[in-house]
């Protein structure tokens, strides 16, 4: 199946992508919740009923509601809701638990990175995971923690006083907080980057060559010009990752 627009359906958002000439070209970010948004964007994009589309996510109830408002009015639509994507092998304890969003970004980022280089995938959402791919193609697993929002929300609501701060997704440049939301706000930045820099340096001292690093998500700003510890060079940051993923994923079905 070739796909024109692919879903990706988050805790937070759900992500669209309109595919053309065999890649995703257009990327828009819309509410979980409001289907006058989605009726806006099929007449943004000229999206008509003969329209195919690929649909996976990590929100079942949410994954349910949109596919049930899809129905007429798309021409074919596949989910993505397995773990056995061609040119992708997962091997972990148990793969049916890993998050489809995650195998889905590690399948579009083996496909455009070197060959002859593990990957090393981030994904800065509402949750943080930071996974691993062999030059085999073998998901072998990763890392995962809270991500920005979810840090900063936790803050405030398990503490008396901790104000909510709004998430500015940038490399932390401060040394130290001389308020208590400069103060949040660098903690919550160094903990991403450090964990994320933590990782990338265990795993890239177990392979030569290095593992190329891309990063992926909402938060994904943090590591704009970021530089890990590790000799892995710059991370290169796509915000379609997952989109492209949903897309290969399609376009490897019957």
């Amino acid at each position: 199946m070739t796909p024109d627009v692919v879903v990706d359906i988050g805790n937070s958002r759900m992500k669209w992508g309109l595919c053309r000439s065999g890649r995703v070209r257009e990327k828009v970010s819309l509410p979980l919740s409001q289907s006058a948004a989605w009726s806006d964007q099929l007449t943004g994009w000229n999206i008509t009923g003969q329209d195919r589309w690929a649909v996976a996510g990590v929100n079942p109830p949410r994954l349910r509601r949109f596919l049930s408002w899809l129905g007429t009015r798309a021409g074919a639509v596949a989910t993505i809701d397995h773990w056995h994507f061609n040119g992708l092998t997962v091997a972990v304890d148990k793969p049916t638990q890993v998050g489809i969003d995650r195998l889905l970004t590690a399948l579009a980022a083996r496909r455009i990175a070197p060959s002859d280089r593990p990957v090393i995938v981030i994904n800065v959402g509402t949750a943080m995971t930071v996974d691993l791919v062999d030059v085999a193609a073998t998901f072998a697993g990763g890392a995962i923690l809270p991500g920005p929002t979810l840090m900063a929300r936790s803050l405030h609501d398990y503490t008396a006083k901790l104000p909510r701060v709004s998430i500015d997704p940038v490399k932390p440049l401060a040394t130290w907080g001389r308020n208590t939301r400069d103060a949040i706000e660098l903690g919550i930045g160094a903990a991403i980057t450090g964990a994320a820099d933590f990782l990338v340096w265990e795993w890239a001292n177990r392979f030569d060559p290095t593992p190329s690093v891309y990063v992926t998500g909402g938060d994904s700003g943090y590591f704009a010009g970021f530089e890990f510890t590790a000799d892995v060079g710059p991370a290169v940051i796509n915000d379609n990752l997952t989109l492209e993923g949903i897309r290969l994923a399609a376009e490897a079905l019957p």
